[in-house]
């Protein structure tokens, strides 16, 4: 993702003049972070890809409409599974053809792995928090059109964001990237220590837990872990831009700490694809634990 192209395709003044800048031509002969992004780009897509269709699948082929609490699941495989498809048009525009226009358009859907993917997870949490920790609220919103209005602003939220990043990709706004990933994050931490209380609160001759608490906050728990391995790397790595060489930085650094984003779009699915019951060890041996005998 961080190559060069000059092909003399028509591009914004802007653009083209930072594609043909000599500040960006170190990276060529400093290929391996490169390297590694597309290694982990080709990885993500292989595992990611038929993941995420399967989970379209389960969810779509159900006979009965889909429930309003898989709207957003169904959203983010969607956004996954088209993040994933850009793999291969990256990489042939990088080592074939070379075309100005392609690369920006590789880099403007690569982030909505980083912007789009997120937000979805983060809707998911708020609405696990709303339905354990004030439930009249959560059934009197239990709409698909209401769940469909946000998915559709989150959509456009999405392709604004990239559209702007991709635009200013030599000259990414740092703050703009940690800002909207520390504010996810910071909401993702409110509803895990919300959900906590909540359990820690049984009610009157309760000595277990609710299952349906439980399972709010392990689902939340997991979205935030996720959030914060695979997404806050990129982010926490630019306070510290001025510490680092600008070529290691530019041509190791950032590609590195960039590639970590790029496994959410396949672990997220297998997660929902296991706790759903529909991995078998036959398929995914590394992933299933077996049932404890009665």
């Amino acid at each position: 993702m961080d190559s060069l192209y000059t092909n003399s395709t028509a591009v914004p003044n802007s653009i083209a003049g930072a594609l043909n800048n000599s500040e960006h031509w170190p990276c060529f002969q400093n290929s391996a972070g490169a390297a590694f992004f597309a290694g982990m780009e080709l990885l993500t897509a292989a595992v990611g890809f038929p993941a995420n269709v399967m989970v379209l699948w389960v969810l779509l082929q159900r006979k009965n409409t889909i429930s309003s609490s898989k709207v957003f699941i169904l959203n983010l495989a969607a956004m996954d599974a088209f993040v994933c498809l850009n793999t291969p048009l990256d990489i042939y525009n990088s080592l074939i053809l070379g075309n100005n226009i392609v690369f920006i358009v590789t880099y403007f859907i690569y982030f909505f792995n980083l912007i789009g993917s997120p937000m979805f997870l983060c809707c998911i949490c708020v609405e696990r928090y709303m339905a354990v920790v004030y439930p009249v609220h959560f059934l009197r919103s239990k709409s698909l059109a209401y769940r469909g209005a946000i998915c559709a602003v989150a959509w456009a939220v999405t392709v604004a964001i990239s559209g702007y990043l991709a635009a200013n990709i030599f000259n990414l706004p740092a703050h703009l990237m940690a800002g909207y990933t520390a504010a996810l994050l910071v909401v993702m931490v409110f509803c895990n220590v919300s959900l906590l209380r909540s359990l820690r609160q049984s009610g009157p001759g309760q000595e277990e837990v609710h299952p349906i608490k439980k399972k709010a906050f392990k689902t939340v728990f997991t979205i935030f872990i996720i959030s914060l391995v695979f997404y806050f790397p990129l982010v926490a790595i630019y306070p510290f831009k001025s510490y680092f060489n600008p070529v290691v930085f530019k041509c190791y650094v950032r590609p590195v700490c960039s590639s970590f984003a790029m496994p959410s779009s396949s672990i997220q699915p297998l997660l929902y694809l296991y706790n759903a019951g529909k991995l078998t060890r036959a398929q995914f041996p590394c992933c299933v634990v077996p049932s404890p005998s009665p």
